[in-house]
């Protein structure tokens, strides 16, 4: 077994830097996630879910959750999205 060790990068401040959209990106709502983590990385899986037939009355009581997207990280990767995305949860609901 080999050991690993990370090393902070910095990015140049003055890098140029074009996003864009790929035509086969998917973008969706995700009502669903887990997480798991290897000594390697950590997977993120987010699922949508569907409905089913409404019962009479309107009811749903059966859905389907379908498997969207799956995204493996890096440890310091995962770290860095984890405090972003908390970051922003709680500035939205201020």
């Amino acid at each position: 077994m080999t050991e690993e060790t990370s090393t902070k990068k910095e990015v140049p401040a003055n890098i140029e830097r074009t996003f864009e959209q790929h035509p086969d990106a998917i973008s969706f709502y995700s009502d669903l996630g887990q997480v798991f983590a290897t000594d390697h990385e950590v997977v993120l899986q987010l699922y949508e879910t569907i409905p089913g037939i409404p019962e009479p009355g309107g009811k749903v009581s059966k859905v389907k959750t379908r498997l969207r997207a799956t995204i493996t990280f890096s440890h310091p990767h995962a770290i860095i999205i984890g405090d972003v995305l908390s970051k922003k949860a709680l500035a939205s609901k201020k």
